[in-house]
């Protein structure tokens, strides 16, 4: 009976073990601060050379 108890003591650790790690874990997705994107629509397109036919005329 009392490996029931053991067994979900463990799975409850483990589990908020997974939740604190995946809270904690940065992968550069998100940019902080202000994010102008028409700038960097502009930069990447005069890159490769290419027109910008959605800014309107």
């Amino acid at each position: 009976m009392e490996w029931i108890f053991i067994s979900l003591a463990v799975g409850l650790v483990a589990l908020v073990a997974i939740f604190s790690i995946a809270a904690n874990r940065y992968d550069g997705v998100t940019v902080p601060g202000h994010f102008d994107f028409e700038k960097y629509k502009s930069q990447e397109l005069s890159r490769r050379g290419l027109f910008d036919k959605t800014k309107w005329r």
